[in-house]
């Protein structure tokens, strides 16, 4: 059996054209909806720290430019339903601050108080999913290495068929990780045991009787 692969330093067949532009970067530095398009048509690539960046950078522009203009207005309706009421300030439901409207984006406001998040715990959430996300792969590597290594120190009789079945699942992960694509699984097919299989027999079976008759006769 071969030894499993333990390192933090991939190399991938992906470049990013995004700010970055790192070259061989693996599967998992994208989202998969980028990957997708990728293989589908080609064109640009970008990683998901470019995106994020570009994002941020995008809120910011935005904000200044409500900044400089006006002060947004909700477009809710006051008791009277004849005017709309000017919202300055909200608070916001993660940290729990009083802030000012340009510190959330349009889509927050529209959710009102109570609901609404500033664009600071919005990045922070995002920023915490994708690392999480990242953990959670690292903890099924490491998990699935430490089957690997004790299906090798195993003393039961099928041992090899736990090593194989650990190394296997492990270099699915490893594969996921560095090309993004996810494992299928396979179904029986038609192979040994299956309908084609059984067919054959079947027909092997009346040929035989056939010529068995025959030669009786």
């Amino acid at each position: 059996m071969s030894t499993p692969v333990v390192t933090d330093k991939w190399a991938g067949q992906f470049d990013c054209t995004g700010s970055c532009r790192r070259k061989r970067l693996v599967g998992s530095e994208f989202s998969n909806k980028a990957l997708e398009r990728y293989r589908m048509n080609g064109g640009p690539l970008k990683c998901k720290e470019c995106i994020q960046a570009a994002e941020v950078a995008e809120r910011k522009a935005a904000a200044a430019r409500r900044t400089a203009t006006a002060t947004v207005t909700s477009g809710i309706s006051n008791s009277t339903g004849d005017s709309t009421t000017e919202i300055t300030a909200l608070k916001c439901a993660t940290c729990q601050e009083s802030l000012s409207v340009d510190k959330f984006n349009k889509n927050q406001v529209s959710k009102g108080e109570g609901k609404a998040r500033c664009r600071s715990c919005v990045e922070t959430a995002i920023a915490k999913e994708g690392q999480s996300a990242a953990a959670s792969k690292e903890a099924q590597m490491a998990a699935a290495r430490e089957r690997v290594t004790k299906a090798h120190s195993s003393t039961k009789s099928n041992r090899a068929m736990e090593i194989l079945g650990a190394e296997s699942a492990l270099a699915a992960l490893e594969a996921e990780h560095v090309t993004g694509l996810k494992p299928v699984l396979l179904g029986r097919g038609r192979g040994r045991g299956g309908r084609w299989s059984s067919g054959r027999g079947r027909s092997t079976g009346r040929g035989s009787a056939g010529r068995g008759s025959s030669l009786k006769k």
